[in-house]
């Protein structure tokens, strides 16, 4: 049976976001550090998950604004298995095409966040520029699949805060790697921030900000610019997308009777 597309439309203004996974990402408790067996089962499971089963999301985005086209991350490209690396066929059936794509905001580069940008050896997206922090491409100069991406694109550095597109700004959002970033999406009063990968494993990092990862290249950094975010999106009550927040990955950030909590954006049938 044809799998259905996952692709979803919202709005910041005019500003246009669609929502694509690239599939159930297979993250568990060998993916994290500070929190044992029990206490992980325990948090799942007061969020209604089952630890045995667990996925998180794999999410990117186009942003239509200001005449531009942005594609944000681009999935990790079938690198873990059949369940993932949907990307370009969810692309495709939100009515995009690889060339409709004039600009890549790459938030940090990991590969489960680059590895869709290249098909076999060749850009996948050949009219894109990338946008990539100079503190990420300065660290990952070991990595093979890195070196490729930069090589394979156009590519323009930025550092701390920096205009991508109309409406679009980098926020710096350090220690998952030195220069992961967010994007704060902005339309008049209308606001979102796009947080990559602030958490990787919601209902326990939510719950518990103090856990991190073994992905996370300075996890005192990580913890920090987690706890920190959190407490402050929790008394604005800003929007979010996040990279690893199961599909859509869409909500609003709540406190909780243990940390934080999420919920989701209702679904407004935008077009």
């Amino acid at each position: 049976m044809p799998r259905l597309p996952d692709a979803q439309r919202l709005h910041v203004g005019d500003i246009r976001i669609t929502v694509l996974s690239d599939g159930p990402l297979p993250l568990g408790l060998d993916h994290l550090k500070g929190i044992d067996e029990a206490e992980y089962a325990r948090l799942l499971r007061l969020h209604h998950a089952d630890p045995q089963t667990w996925r998180s999301g794999l999410n990117a985005y186009v942003i239509e604004t200001g005449g531009r086209t942005v594609l944000v991350d681009a999935g990790v490209g079938g690198k873990t298995g059949d369940q993932t690396g949907r990307v370009p066929d969810n692309l495709k059936a939100a009515g995009f095409a690889a060339d409709d794509i004039d600009t890549v905001f790459v938030t940090h580069l990991h590969g489960d966040h680059i590895a869709g940008l290249m098909d076999g050896d060749a850009p996948r997206f050949p009219r894109a520029e990338l946008r990539v922090h100079q503190a990420d491409k300065d660290h990952f100069t070991e990595s093979d699949l890195a070196r490729r991406v930069l090589a394979a694109y156009e590519h323009e550095t930025f550092a701390g805060e920096a205009d991508i597109a109309p409406g679009l700004r980098a926020l710096p959002l350090p220690g998952h790697t030195p220069g992961h970033s967010g994007l704060e999406i902005t339309d008049g009063a209308a606001t979102m921030l796009l947080w990559a990968d602030i958490v990787h494993i919601a209902p326990v990092q939510l719950a518990n900000p103090d856990v991190g990862t073994r992905f996370d290249v300075d996890i005192d950094a990580a913890r920090t610019t987690r706890t920190t975010l959190l407490d402050r999106l929790a008394t604005d009550g800003t929007r979010i997308l996040g990279s690893h927040i199961p599909f859509p990955g869409a909500g609003v950030v709540e406190r909780a009777s243990e940390g934080y909590r999420l919920a989701p954006l209702t679904y407004t049938h935008d077009t």
